[in-house]
């Protein structure tokens, strides 16, 4: 027979309750004094593939959906106002920020990352993946150096996203031990089987 053990620690009541969910028009996330709209969100969001976020709950998986969205808009409003302060159009300034810190991936590299990937390749010989590959190891390059620069930028300008993430809501049981106050603004469920 199991018993299910419920600890709640830091329990908050009110906090930690579900909150309402965010309209078109809610702003969820702002650059410098730009704001953004969970419609400008779900226009980027809505048009991921589904098969992107594997098994999770729906919920979730909009959320991560919305999220990756909220932070692709920030990042290119972001180095749009790079650009444009530096007085040069977003090409240039992607060419001098981003692609040309990006060292080029040697044949060592290729061949390293064949050996360690022969499953995913299906038996196909390295030289007809051999430029797949380059492209690949590349584009996870850009992706690294671009991301630093944007995390600099960040540091330089005002970013607040504002997204929440889905929550459960779990119902209190007055009988259940807890630990902390009960207006604590975070609260840990646990859930456990001695058997």
């Amino acid at each position: 027979m199991g018993i299910a053990a419920l600890l709640l620690i830091g329990c908050s009541r009110t906090s930690a309750q579900q909150r309402p969910m965010p309209g078109p028009a809610d702003v969820v996330a702002t650059v410098g004094s730009t704001a953004i709209t969970l419609a400008q969100v779900d226009e980027k969001a809505l048009q991921q593939a589904a098969s992107t976020f594997g098994a999770m709950k729906l919920s979730q998986a909009l959320y991560e959906a919305r999220r990756a969205a909220v932070e692709e808009i920030v990042a290119s409003k972001l180095i749009d106002a790079a650009a444009k302060a530096q007085g040069i159009d977003r090409a240039a300034l992607i060419e001098k920020e981003i692609t040309a810190k990006i060292s080029p991936v040697s044949e060592s590299e290729i061949a390293s990352w064949y050996q360690a990937n022969q499953g995913r390749l299906q038996g196909a010989p390295l030289e007809q993946v051999k430029q797949p590959i380059r492209a690949f190891l590349t584009q996870e390059r850009m992706q690294e150096v671009r991301g630093r620069y944007v995390d600099s930028l960040k540091a330089k300008t005002a970013v607040a996203i504002m997204l929440e993430p889905p929550r459960q809501k779990v119902e209190m049981v007055s009988s259940s031990p807890s630990r902390g106050p009960a207006n604590a603004p975070v609260e840990v469920v646990d859930f456990s089987d001695f058997q």
